[in-house]
């Protein structure tokens, strides 16, 4: 049911664009749009458990197991796009450094020698789609990459796959939307003001915030992450996104972990080292928990079991945390990035799933000029059909 206010309520402020949502994905939006020279009203919820402030930071679109070949070049794209984003960050002013991006491999692992069944087929697909960038190496050239590392079957090495740390990231992406003029409200949003469109679907005239006065706006954006379903009920549309829950143990060693690439079995839990003595490892796949952003004894111990089989090297690591994220996740593990169906100026960017920190910022560099009117520019990819949004109906 749509959430719609009474039009005649007086409005204290207007945006161009209201963007609903800052995670990852809305910080990304809200900047680019702000780059494009739209006046930006970015609305921030603050749910505790959101994606981007837990998620393990693997980009490595040469090892990702996506089977849809068409989605090839976005994924690259996505890879490719950070170091310039990055770069566009530090120009104004963000402290992006604090992301810790770098470029640390990736080691693709078998584990046993029963696994072939299911890496051969994976390991045929990352070297054919990215040569030169992987490649297939020994195992104990893959242990002396990764120290801690027990006996592996077989392993693929990416070496420029990267690293990024989201809640770093994210601090960067606000402080240079800010810089560029976007204007964060804490609250959330619970309906819109509707008006009649024309040929493309209704139209969002204002945006309703809680405990505020309505926003008037040409677009909305929902970049709402595992809260978006709620969205999709207000607009009328359904957005079938929702939450998958991820605990991500971290350990602290005594050894120079900066160089250590990110191990990826196959078949169970990562673990991504970083600078400083510290090794991420997760995450758990949680679909039926809801909203809940507890620890869990199972959890931990399923984390630890899982990274102690795969290096029984971190035995001695120190705990140090665990974080706990909502992945986004949507019906058929496919973003959606487009136009609401029956909405003439309402968009979606969300349901990026465990690869929000690779194709979340992306996404956002591609539909925010869709949101102003214009195309993709020349150099860039379009937005995959696979996440139009009309998919759902």
């Amino acid at each position: 049911m749509q959430s719609l206010v009474d039009s005649r309520a007086v409005s204290a402020d207007r945006a161009d664009v209201v963007v609903a949502g800052a995670g990852l994905v809305g910080l990304s939006l809200a900047y680019e749009l702000a780059c494009l020279g739209a006046r930006v009203r970015l609305v921030d919820a603050g749910h505790p458990g959101r994606a981007t402030d837990a998620g393990a930071g693997i980009l490595s679109p040469a090892t990702n197991h996506e089977g849809d070949a068409a989605l090839w070049p976005f994924l690259r794209g996505a890879g490719a796009h950070y170091p310039r984003l990055l770069e566009r960050l530090a120009a104004d002013g963000a402290a992006v450094a604090e992301a810790r991006y770098g470029a640390c491999g990736v080691l693709s692992v078998c584990m046993r020698s029963n696994e072939d069944t299911w890496f051969t087929p994976f390991a045929e697909a990352a070297l054919r789609r990215a040569p030169g960038e992987v490649s297939e190496i020994g195992p104990e050239a893959a242990a002396a990459l990764f120290p801690p590392l027990g006996p592996v079957h077989r392993a693929l090495h990416a070496p420029g796959s990267a690293r990024v740390d989201g809640r770093g990231m994210a601090a960067a992406l606000r402080e240079a939307a800010a810089t560029r003029g976007v204007d964060v409200v804490d609250g959330v949003v619970h309906g819109v003001v509707a008006g009649a469109g024309g040929g493309g679907g209704r139209r969002v005239e204002s945006v309703c915030v809680e405990g505020r006065r309505n926003v008037d706006c040409d677009a909305l954006a929902v970049a709402g992450g595992a809260w978006t379903a709620a969205m999709g009920e207000w607009l009328g549309c359904p957005l079938p996104v929702g939450p998958t829950k991820g605990q991500i143990v971290h350990l602290g060693v005594e050894a120079d972990t900066a160089p250590w690439p990110i191990v990826q079995p196959l078949l169970t839990h990562y673990l991504v080292p970083w600078p400083g003595g510290r090794v991420a490892c997760g995450g758990t796949f949680e679909a039926g928990a809801g909203f809940s952003v507890t620890t869990t004894a199972g959890g931990l111990h399923e984390l630890l079991r899982e990274c102690l089989s795969v290096a029984p090297g971190l035995e001695g690591a120190t705990y140090l945390e665990t974080r706990v994220g909502l992945r986004p996740t949507s019906a058929d593990d496919h973003a959606l990035v487009g136009r609401v169906p029956g909405w003439a100026n309402a968009w979606v960017a969300t349901g990026h799933g465990a690869n929000g920190l690779l194709q979340g910022p992306y996404s956002a560099r591609l539909l925010a000029p869709a949101v102003l009117g214009a195309g993709v520019a020349a150099d860039e990819v379009p937005v995959p059909d696979a996440f139009d949004p009309a998919r759902f109906g």
